[in-house]
């Protein structure tokens, strides 16, 4: 299985859009510089950050696409850190700001990571310094489609094939066969396709 771009989310049947268990009032951990639909990160009210180590149960991330170019699609979104804010796609970073040859400053100084994670929001009470995903909290029975899952040309999925969660070296987690982290449990139910055609497979939550 390949994956063309980024992940993408196609909520057949979540019932977070229903119980209103989404979540987006905290900041992401400095150490993720990519997050794409699909992935998975806790939800730290402890800490104050979304990352992927800490306390509960995982959550899907499911950012609201926003694509402000005709020829892009939604495999070309993902939240993409530039200094203490982000940007949508890879043709938007091109756009604004030019990167040194090692990939780690901008034309305008900022840092691709860096962002002040600031709980206590002592400098300005209405402002969050970071950048804040959002996550739905999956349950039982939930179902959708996604081409979000460890891909590899070895790696092939069929129904019945049961996915946990693992980390990523992108400091996020991802659904795998191989996963370890036992907190959530995915059956295929289907290998089939995202709209724009390329391959993915629908989950149902079983654990």
């Amino acid at each position: 299985m390949k994956r063309i771009g980024y992940g993408q989310v196609e909520p057949n049947q979540l019932s977070a859009q229903k119980t209103g268990q989404i979540y987006a009032s905290l900041p992401l951990a400095e150490d993720v510089m990519v997050l794409q639909n699909g992935e998975f990160m806790y939800y730290d009210y402890a800490t104050g950050r979304v990352a992927a180590d800490g306390q509960g149960e995982p959550m899907l991330v499911f950012n609201e696409i926003k694509i402000y170019e005709d020829r892009l699609s939604y495999k070309d979104f993902a939240m993409i850190r530039v200094g203490d804010n982000y940007v949508t796609n890879n043709a938007a970073v091109g756009r604004v700001t030019s990167a040194n040859v090692d990939g780690t400053t901008y034309a305008d100084g900022a840092l691709t990571k860096g962002a002040a994670i600031n709980p206590a929001h002592t400098e300005y009470g209405y402002r969050m310094d970071g950048i804040a995903p959002r996550l739905f909290k999956t349950n039982i029975g939930d179902i959708y489609t996604t081409n979000m899952v460890e891909v590899d040309d070895a790696i092939t999925y069929a129904a019945g094939d049961v996915l946990k969660l693992k980390k990523t070296a992108r400091n996020t987690l991802e659904l795998s066969k191989t996963g370890d982290i036992d907190a959530l449990e995915f059956v295929v139910a289907k290998v089939y396709t995202m709209p724009d055609g390329q391959e993915a497979v629908k989950l149902q939550r079983i654990k």
